[in-house]
């Protein structure tokens, strides 16, 4: 029973593939009624047609390119990978920043307000003085 049930899956899955194939192919063909269209189709086609002429021709020369292009896509991955570890790092670092100006802004209260209690105590002294004279 289990058997039918796959031909019958398989089945409806190809017939799917088939209609989607049909599909694209009818797309295309009313894509190319447009004169604009079926000159880019050519055009590009030709362009195709000539890269893969250079590639038969010389496969020593596109295969150099390909190591050549990807070690340039590595060394940008890598300098991109070191320059976000460097602003994670950064960010990490501002992260501390907040604690580090609160404890300036005590530190700083703490010495005005100390000041503060100097010059009234010293101005309590003068007044002492004053009033004993």
């Amino acid at each position: 029973m289990s058997n039918i049930r796959e031909e019958y899956n398989c089945g409806k899955k190809s017939k799917f593939m088939q209609a989607v194939l049909l599909g694209a192919l009818a797309g295309a063909a009313v894509s190319l009624f447009d004169k604009n269209t079926r000159e880019s189709v050519l055009e590009n086609s030709k362009g195709c047609m000539s890269n893969m002429k250079e590639f038969v021709k010389n496969p020593n020369r596109v295969l150099s390119q390909v190591r050549e292009t990807s070690s340039k896509v590595r060394s940008t991955v890598e300098k991109i990978s070191d320059d976000v570890s460097f602003i994670s790092q950064k960010v990490e670092e501002m992260k501390d920043i907040p604690s580090q100006v609160a404890q300036v802004v005590m530190e700083t209260k703490e010495v005005f307000a100390s000041e503060d209690q100097e010059e009234s105590s010293s101005s309590d002294d003068q007044k002492e003085r004053v009033s004993l004279n």
